[in-house]
């Protein structure tokens, strides 16, 4: 609350009393104490308002950051993956062991730390309000009409009002149709005002459970198509001729995800997208034989989400047909396995056979291929657990470093990553996966973690203390590009 309506109440407050002690006072003659003590009491808001006057402080100040600086800190505060890009994460970005007590964040605490965000200041909204439009969610008809709303509104200036232009920030719109009514006229108009206010988009994901007009598909490709470099777009009773030729209307695409489509497509008609590099399919026919009619020159990157745990005869040769076109060109696969999958996928091996040169795989433990792949420099597991490691057991992720310590299979292979398996988290395991370490370093291979840390021992002169001195005996040491500092039984040691 400000100064000013405050010094009006107690300004009223002392006029109020003056007046009553003016028209009481001949009454209360006889008592002396009594108007003495009414005397003080109606000049109390003066007292009070010189006090206030002189120990008044200015409000607290947040420091001024410049823009730049704010801006840092808020996206890495807000940041979250599934935002920036419809691609898995990277798996062989560096993990770390999480130290916040909320956890990671989630889509619920992105959008709430953003709205807060916006609230404090003028000058923090400035700079959080393009993070709060950056990635807009539909999941029903009355967010639609909200968010266009918003959209549209017009904000307060000193000559009147303009528009607020928030879709300019927009990057990333994701439309879900679960709710009632997502399957009126309405509905796909409001879908195509809100595109039509968002300039600057570049990834588009739409889940449809309901069968689409065609002009509406024209409509938005006309809006968005020369901007989009990122789409995601699944319909459950598709028209495949009009949903290749809506797709291949995107042709500046980099990524295309056709992991959600199921039923086949069998057309020849010629379709082509040729600046995309990175393509999401699943294991459903429908999904590998839209890819199979689809011609991609740059494509060099493949995710597998695995939807079944046995390929069938249709879904097999359709798979078949399209690495032996498009084979040739892939360097990285990733395979996504099953969800709570624990069975092996049959038939795993013609996912490699065409693919002469593939230079990074990952995969699940459970899905290991077994036979010679020259090319295959990096390869990164998933689904490793603690029990893998020990070698006197045998188990699927045991069996899988046996085979992969094989250099006959992969005769140029440099590292092997744990995906989602960090020492830190595991330190029962860790000689057990320095021995594993071991054996990978025997045949040139240097085994990582999840945080891409190689754990070995060490011989005492090539470690020394932090502080000069040498320690004696044999020290867990860190191997990598740079050396790094790292405790073990409260002592600090760096590699030389």
């Amino acid at each position: 609350m400000s100064s000013l309506p405050l010094l009006s109440v107690f300004f009223m407050l002392h006029e109020i009393f003056r007046r009553l002690y003016e028209l009481l006072l001949p009454l209360g003659r006889r008592d002396i104490s009594w108007s003495s003590t009414f005397l003080d009491f109606a000049h109390f808001p003066s007292l009070l308002l010189r006090n206030f006057t002189v120990m008044r402080r200015p409000p607290p100040s947040f420091p001024d950051l410049p823009v730049e600086v704010l801006m840092e800190i808020f996206q890495f505060a807000t940041y979250l993956h599934d935002s920036e890009s419809i691609l898995p994460l990277d798996p062989f970005i560096p993990q770390q062991i999480s130290h916040n007590a909320l956890g990671p964040n989630t889509a619920l605490s992105t959008v709430r730390t953003k709205c807060a965000l916006v609230l404090v200041c003028r000058s923090w909204r400035n700079v959080a309000i393009p993070l709060l439009y950056r990635h807009l969610v539909i999941r029903s008809p009355r967010r639609a009409a909200l968010l266009l709303s918003s959209l549209t509104s017009r904000l307060p200036t000193p000559v009147g009002t303009a528009p607020s232009d928030y879709g300019r920030f927009a990057r990333h719109l994701e439309i879900h149709t679960h709710s009632r009514g997502s399957d009126t006229y309405n509905f796909l108009l409001t879908i195509c005002r809100v595109i039509q206010r968002c300039p600057n988009l570049r990834i588009l994901s739409g889940s449809w459970n309901h069968a689409l007009p065609s002009g509406f598909r024209q409509s938005i490709s006309q809006m968005c198509g020369s901007n989009v470099r990122e789409l995601l777009w699944s319909e459950l009773y598709p028209n495949y001729l009009e949903l290749a030729k809506f797709m291949t209307d995107f042709q500046n695409l980099q990524v295309l995800d056709l992991s959600r489509v199921t039923s086949a497509y069998d057309k020849s008609t010629p379709l082509s997208l040729p600046l995309v590099q990175a393509l999401i399919i699943s294991t459903h026919a429908g999904s590998v034989s839209l890819a199979t009619s689809i011609s991609m020159p740059k494509l060099h990157t493949l995710v597998l989400r695995l939807e079944i745990q046995k390929l069938d005869s249709k879904c097999s040769n359709y798979l078949k047909s399209f690495l032996k076109i498009r084979g040739v060109a892939l360097k990285t696969l990733h395979i996504l396995p099953l969800m709570g999958d624990q069975n092996a996928l049959e038939d795993f091996h013609i996912l490699f056979e065409d693919c002469s040169c593939l230079e990074t795989v990952t995969f699940h433990v459970n899905s290991t291929p077994t036979f010679q792949h020259p090319s295959v420099r990096r390869i990164g597991i998933c689904g490793l657990n603690s029990d893998a490691f020990e070698h006197s057991k045998t188990t699927n992720g045991n069996t899988c470093l046996r085979t992969l310590a094989d250099r006959s299979l992969y005769p140029c292979l440099e590292t092997v990553r744990t995906v989602d398996y960090l020492v830190e988290n595991h330190t029962s395991s860790l000689d057990h996966f320095i021995w594993w370490s071991e054996q990978f370093e025997h045949r040139g291979v240097d085994f990582q973690d999840g945080a891409g840390v190689v754990w070995m021992y060490n011989e005492t002169q090539d470690v020394q203390c932090a502080d000069g001195v040498p320690s004696n005996g044999y020290r867990y040491v860190w191997k990598g590009e740079n050396s790094r500092f790292f405790s073990i039984q409260s002592t600090h040691f760096v590699v030389q």
